[in-house]
Protein backbone atom coordinates (compact mmCIF):
# COMPACT_ATOMS: atom_id res chain seq x y z
CA UNK A 1 0.00 0.00 0.00
CA UNK A 2 1.40 3.12 -0.52
CA UNK A 3 0.34 7.13 -0.25
CA UNK A 4 0.88 10.23 1.47
CA UNK A 5 -0.80 11.41 5.16
CA UNK A 6 -0.60 15.16 6.04
CA UNK A 7 2.58 15.58 8.36
CA UNK A 8 2.87 18.70 11.16
CA UNK A 9 4.09 20.69 9.01
CA UNK A 10 4.94 18.75 5.17
CA UNK A 11 3.22 16.02 2.99
CA UNK A 12 5.33 12.53 3.03
CA UNK A 13 5.27 9.33 1.52
CA UNK A 14 4.25 6.22 3.34
CA UNK A 15 4.91 2.78 2.53
CA UNK A 16 3.03 0.02 4.62
CA UNK A 17 3.71 -3.65 3.27
CA UNK A 18 2.70 -6.37 4.29
CA UNK A 19 5.39 -8.88 5.26
CA UNK A 20 4.40 -11.83 6.77
CA UNK A 21 0.50 -13.02 7.97
CA UNK A 22 0.84 -10.44 11.01
CA UNK A 23 4.15 -8.23 10.60
CA UNK A 24 3.55 -4.54 8.41
CA UNK A 25 6.40 -2.53 7.35
CA UNK A 26 5.85 1.08 7.66
CA UNK A 27 8.70 2.99 5.28
CA UNK A 28 9.38 6.18 4.98
CA UNK A 29 12.23 8.24 3.00
CA UNK A 30 13.21 9.53 6.91
CA UNK A 31 12.84 6.11 8.60
CA UNK A 32 10.59 3.12 9.50
CA UNK A 33 8.78 1.56 11.72
CA UNK A 34 7.08 -1.98 12.34
CA UNK A 35 3.16 -3.07 13.33
CA UNK A 36 2.45 -6.41 14.68
CA UNK A 37 -1.10 -7.06 14.11
CA UNK A 38 -2.65 -10.20 15.19
CA UNK A 39 -5.19 -12.10 17.40
CA UNK A 40 -3.55 -11.43 20.54
CA UNK A 41 -3.61 -7.31 19.88
CA UNK A 42 -1.36 -4.93 18.28
CA UNK A 43 2.68 -3.97 19.01
CA UNK A 44 4.66 -1.27 17.33
CA UNK A 45 7.87 -1.13 17.08
CA UNK A 46 9.77 1.80 17.11
CA UNK A 47 7.56 5.27 15.57
CA UNK A 48 9.40 7.58 13.88
CA UNK A 49 9.82 10.68 14.74
CA UNK A 50 7.56 13.34 16.90
CA UNK A 51 6.27 15.30 13.75
CA UNK A 52 5.44 12.18 11.86
CA UNK A 53 2.26 11.50 14.09
CA UNK A 54 0.15 11.62 11.55
CA UNK A 55 2.02 9.51 9.19
CA UNK A 56 1.83 6.88 12.45
CA UNK A 57 -1.92 7.23 12.19
CA UNK A 58 -2.18 6.51 8.67
CA UNK A 59 -0.15 3.74 9.15
CA UNK A 60 -2.19 1.96 11.51
CA UNK A 61 -5.51 2.81 9.63
CA UNK A 62 -3.89 0.97 6.49
CA UNK A 63 -4.21 -1.88 8.41
CA UNK A 64 -7.40 -1.39 9.92
CA UNK A 65 -5.99 -0.37 13.64
CA UNK A 66 -6.14 2.68 15.14
CA UNK A 67 -3.54 4.24 18.01
CA UNK A 68 -6.03 3.10 20.68
CA UNK A 69 -5.28 -0.52 19.63
CA UNK A 70 -2.05 -0.13 20.11
CA UNK A 71 -1.26 -2.30 23.60
CA UNK A 72 2.46 -1.70 23.55
CA UNK A 73 4.96 -0.05 21.80
CA UNK A 74 8.68 -2.26 21.75
CA UNK A 75 11.63 0.70 20.90
CA UNK A 76 14.71 -0.60 19.44
CA UNK A 77 16.54 2.57 20.85
CA UNK A 78 15.87 5.82 22.21
CA UNK A 79 17.22 7.97 19.13
CA UNK A 80 13.96 10.86 18.12
CA UNK A 81 13.42 9.23 14.85
CA UNK A 82 12.13 6.12 16.36
CA UNK A 83 10.88 7.48 19.76
CA UNK A 84 8.46 10.13 18.68
CA UNK A 85 5.59 8.25 18.14
CA UNK A 86 5.78 6.42 21.26
CA UNK A 87 6.23 9.45 23.24
CA UNK A 88 2.59 10.92 21.85
CA UNK A 89 1.22 7.27 22.58
CA UNK A 90 2.27 7.00 25.87
CA UNK A 91 0.99 10.80 26.71
CA UNK A 92 -2.21 10.50 24.85
CA UNK A 93 -3.82 7.16 25.58
CA UNK A 94 -1.45 5.88 28.32
CA UNK A 95 0.20 2.78 25.77
CA UNK A 96 3.09 1.21 27.27
CA UNK A 97 6.46 1.73 26.19
CA UNK A 98 8.99 -0.77 26.75
CA UNK A 99 12.83 -1.17 25.81
CA UNK A 100 16.18 -3.44 27.11
CA UNK A 101 16.89 -2.32 30.55
CA UNK A 102 20.24 -0.46 29.35
CA UNK A 103 18.31 1.63 27.20
CA UNK A 104 15.95 3.29 29.97
CA UNK A 105 17.95 6.30 30.98
CA UNK A 106 18.50 7.11 27.13
CA UNK A 107 14.72 6.75 26.66
CA UNK A 108 13.91 9.01 30.30
CA UNK A 109 16.28 11.17 29.33
CA UNK A 110 18.43 11.12 32.19
CA UNK A 111 20.93 10.94 29.51
CA UNK A 112 21.19 11.41 26.24
CA UNK A 113 22.92 9.17 23.59
CA UNK A 114 21.90 11.17 20.50
CA UNK A 115 23.77 12.99 17.77
CA UNK A 116 24.07 16.62 18.88
CA UNK A 117 24.23 19.49 17.25
CA UNK A 118 27.92 19.85 17.79
CA UNK A 119 28.55 16.08 16.17
CA UNK A 120 26.94 17.16 13.27
CA UNK A 121 27.95 20.18 12.85
CA UNK A 122 31.54 18.93 12.81
CA UNK A 123 30.78 16.67 10.04
CA UNK A 124 28.83 19.10 7.84
CA UNK A 125 31.50 19.06 5.08
CA UNK A 126 30.60 15.49 4.19
CA UNK A 127 28.41 15.12 1.55
CA UNK A 128 24.27 14.33 2.51
CA UNK A 129 24.99 15.43 6.39
CA UNK A 130 23.84 19.16 5.61
CA UNK A 131 20.34 18.18 3.57
CA UNK A 132 19.57 15.42 5.84
CA UNK A 133 20.13 17.44 9.13
CA UNK A 134 17.68 20.32 7.20
CA UNK A 135 14.86 17.98 6.09
CA UNK A 136 15.14 16.33 10.06
CA UNK A 137 14.19 19.65 11.78
CA UNK A 138 10.65 19.88 10.87
CA UNK A 139 9.87 16.39 11.84
CA UNK A 140 11.78 16.62 15.20
CA UNK A 141 9.16 19.55 15.95
CA UNK A 142 11.30 20.95 18.18
CA UNK A 143 11.34 18.31 20.42
CA UNK A 144 14.88 16.84 19.60
CA UNK A 145 15.62 16.19 23.09
CA UNK A 146 12.25 14.59 23.60
CA UNK A 147 11.69 11.25 26.23
CA UNK A 148 9.13 8.76 27.18
CA UNK A 149 9.58 8.96 31.23
CA UNK A 150 7.56 6.00 31.74
CA UNK A 151 9.27 3.87 29.74
CA UNK A 152 9.97 0.36 31.57
CA UNK A 153 11.63 -2.55 30.83
CA UNK A 154 9.78 -5.24 28.53
CA UNK A 155 8.52 -7.74 30.38
CA UNK A 156 9.65 -11.49 30.12
CA UNK A 157 8.13 -14.59 29.98
CA UNK A 158 9.32 -17.35 28.67
CA UNK A 159 12.38 -15.90 26.65
CA UNK A 160 9.88 -13.52 25.20
CA UNK A 161 7.89 -10.51 25.37
CA UNK A 162 5.09 -10.37 26.95
CA UNK A 163 3.26 -7.80 24.65
CA UNK A 164 0.95 -9.32 21.45
CA UNK A 165 3.68 -10.87 19.33
CA UNK A 166 5.96 -12.27 21.84
CA UNK A 167 8.99 -11.73 20.01
CA UNK A 168 12.89 -12.40 21.35
CA UNK A 169 14.75 -9.48 22.36
CA UNK A 170 18.58 -9.54 22.29
CA UNK A 171 20.79 -6.68 23.23
CA UNK A 172 22.90 -5.94 19.97
CA UNK A 173 24.79 -2.81 21.78
CA UNK A 174 26.95 -0.08 20.62
CA UNK A 175 24.66 2.38 18.43
CA UNK A 176 23.80 3.10 22.19
CA UNK A 177 24.10 1.30 25.89
CA UNK A 178 20.85 -0.33 24.94
CA UNK A 179 19.93 -1.11 21.57
CA UNK A 180 18.01 -4.16 21.02
CA UNK A 181 16.65 -6.10 18.04
CA UNK A 182 13.47 -7.81 18.47
CA UNK A 183 12.89 -11.66 16.37
CA UNK A 184 9.22 -12.58 15.87
CA UNK A 185 10.42 -16.15 15.28
CA UNK A 186 6.26 -17.36 14.54
CA UNK A 187 6.49 -14.90 11.30
CA UNK A 188 10.32 -15.70 10.65
CA UNK A 189 11.29 -11.52 10.67
CA UNK A 190 13.79 -9.58 13.18
CA UNK A 191 13.71 -6.07 13.36
CA UNK A 192 16.72 -4.70 13.98
CA UNK A 193 16.63 -0.65 14.13
CA UNK A 194 19.83 0.88 13.65
CA UNK A 195 22.36 -1.82 14.62
CA UNK A 196 22.57 -2.15 10.63
CA UNK A 197 21.05 0.07 7.60
CA UNK A 198 19.63 -0.96 4.31
CA UNK A 199 19.94 2.62 3.28
CA UNK A 200 20.74 6.52 4.53
CA UNK A 201 20.31 9.68 3.83
CA UNK A 202 24.19 10.89 4.49
CA UNK A 203 25.62 7.58 2.94
CA UNK A 204 25.83 7.17 -0.57
CA UNK A 205 25.86 3.15 -0.30
CA UNK A 206 22.74 0.78 -0.86
CA UNK A 207 22.17 -2.21 0.92
CA UNK A 208 23.23 -3.39 4.47
CA UNK A 209 25.95 -1.35 5.82
CA UNK A 210 26.39 0.30 9.65
CA UNK A 211 25.47 3.71 10.31
CA UNK A 212 28.12 6.58 10.08
CA UNK A 213 29.67 6.84 13.21
CA UNK A 214 29.06 10.03 14.13
CA UNK A 215 25.26 8.10 14.99
CA UNK A 216 26.85 5.72 17.57
CA UNK A 217 27.70 5.99 20.96
CA UNK A 218 30.46 3.53 20.53
CA UNK A 219 30.93 2.83 16.43
CA UNK A 220 33.62 0.21 17.07
CA UNK A 221 31.33 -1.41 19.69
CA UNK A 222 28.67 -1.07 17.11
CA UNK A 223 30.63 -2.99 14.47
CA UNK A 224 31.58 -5.73 16.78
CA UNK A 225 28.34 -6.32 18.35
CA UNK A 226 26.38 -6.43 14.28
CA UNK A 227 27.60 -10.02 13.97
CA UNK A 228 25.14 -10.97 16.30
CA UNK A 229 22.14 -11.22 14.49
CA UNK A 230 23.66 -14.13 12.80
CA UNK A 231 22.04 -16.23 15.68
CA UNK A 232 18.64 -14.87 13.91
CA UNK A 233 16.84 -18.01 12.17
CA UNK A 234 14.60 -15.03 10.55
CA UNK A 235 14.44 -14.55 6.41
CA UNK A 236 13.07 -11.06 6.92
CA UNK A 237 15.03 -8.33 8.47
CA UNK A 238 13.47 -4.83 8.65
CA UNK A 239 16.24 -2.11 9.66
CA UNK A 240 15.54 1.77 10.69
CA UNK A 241 16.47 3.06 8.05
CA UNK A 242 16.09 1.55 4.17
CA UNK A 243 14.34 -1.31 2.30
CA UNK A 244 13.26 -4.78 4.35
CA UNK A 245 16.00 -7.26 3.68
CA UNK A 246 14.65 -10.62 2.28
CA UNK A 247 17.31 -13.23 2.97
CA UNK A 248 18.99 -15.15 5.95
CA UNK A 249 19.32 -12.49 8.93
CA UNK A 250 23.30 -14.11 8.89
CA UNK A 251 23.67 -12.59 5.28
CA UNK A 252 22.30 -9.08 5.87
CA UNK A 253 24.90 -9.24 9.31
CA UNK A 254 27.77 -10.44 7.22
CA UNK A 255 26.87 -8.06 4.03
CA UNK A 256 26.75 -5.09 6.68
CA UNK A 257 29.99 -5.85 8.22
CA UNK A 258 31.85 -6.25 4.35
CA UNK A 259 29.95 -2.87 4.06
CA UNK A 260 31.06 -1.14 7.02
CA UNK A 261 30.26 2.39 7.35
CA UNK A 262 30.64 5.17 4.87
CA UNK A 263 32.60 7.17 6.97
Amino acid sequence: MVGTAGGNRARESLRVDRLSERIHFAHTEHVNWVIYSGPDGVTLIDSGYYGQRALLEASLDAIGVGPADVAAVLVTHGHADHLGGAAWLSGQFCTPVYAHPLELANLRRDILEQAGTGRVLRNAWRPGVVPWAAAIVPLLDGKAGLGVPSATAAPIRGGRVDAPGHPRMRLIEGHTSGHAVFEFDDESVLVVGDALVTRHRTSPMQGPQLLPSMFHRDAERARASVGSIGWSTAHIVLPGHGEAWIGPARAAADAALSAGAPW
